[in-house]
């Protein structure tokens, strides 16, 4: 009977810890995806032809024929602030997702994302395997730079849930 019961320990265990792994690869995926949906809209606002055009209608119009579940026009703009917020996320593509984005979107980020990083943030690696996309929709409206890094570190320390690190922003932890 031990032996069964250590056998159905180590099976939760495994099952527990490989749950936990995909879970943080979707978490992974999602945040660059939101990033680089960010990075593609800030691009086409900068150098499209048809700025004038669009005005505010672009996020619903792309919102509209893009038709992704959950991705209406204020994600995208979360989207877009998550991107022009965090620019040395950049960085961190080419290492963690190499494999899943065509070379030429590499090719093509633009040099101010290169040239914004900031001296004292956080590795972007190291947001983005600890923080979910969640995390940074709070962080994102943190406007002054040292308060959300910051809270960066202390949500990465204590491993805060979202609803956590909004508490702790709401009572001005810092």
């Amino acid at each position: 009977m031990n032996n069964f019961n250590n056998l159905i320990s180590n099976l939760k265990l495994l099952h527990n810890s490989l749950q936990q792994s995909a879970i943080n690869a979707v978490n992974q995926s999602l945040t660059i995806r939101n990033w680089l949906f960010g990075f593609y809209i800030v691009e086409y606002e900068q150098n499209g032809k048809d700025r004038a055009k669009y005005g505010t209608d672009l996020l619903k119009n792309i919102a509209n024929d893009i038709n992704i579940k959950g991705l209406t026009a204020p994600e995208l703009s979360r989207c877009r602030q998550f991107y022009k917020t965090y620019p040395q996320i950049l960085g961190t593509l080419s290492q963690i997702s190499q494999n899943l984005l065509p070379t030429s979107i590499l090719g093509t980020l633009s040099q101010r994302s290169i040239q914004t990083k900031e001296k004292n943030t956080v590795p972007a690696e190291k947001l983005i395997t600890n923080l979910s996309f969640s995390h940074f929709v709070e962080l994102i409206k943190i406007e002054d730079n040292t308060k959300r890094t910051f809270y960066e570190i202390q949500a990465i320390k204590g491993v805060w849930s979202v609803r956590e690190l909004r508490r702790q922003i709401n009572s001005l932890f810092y």
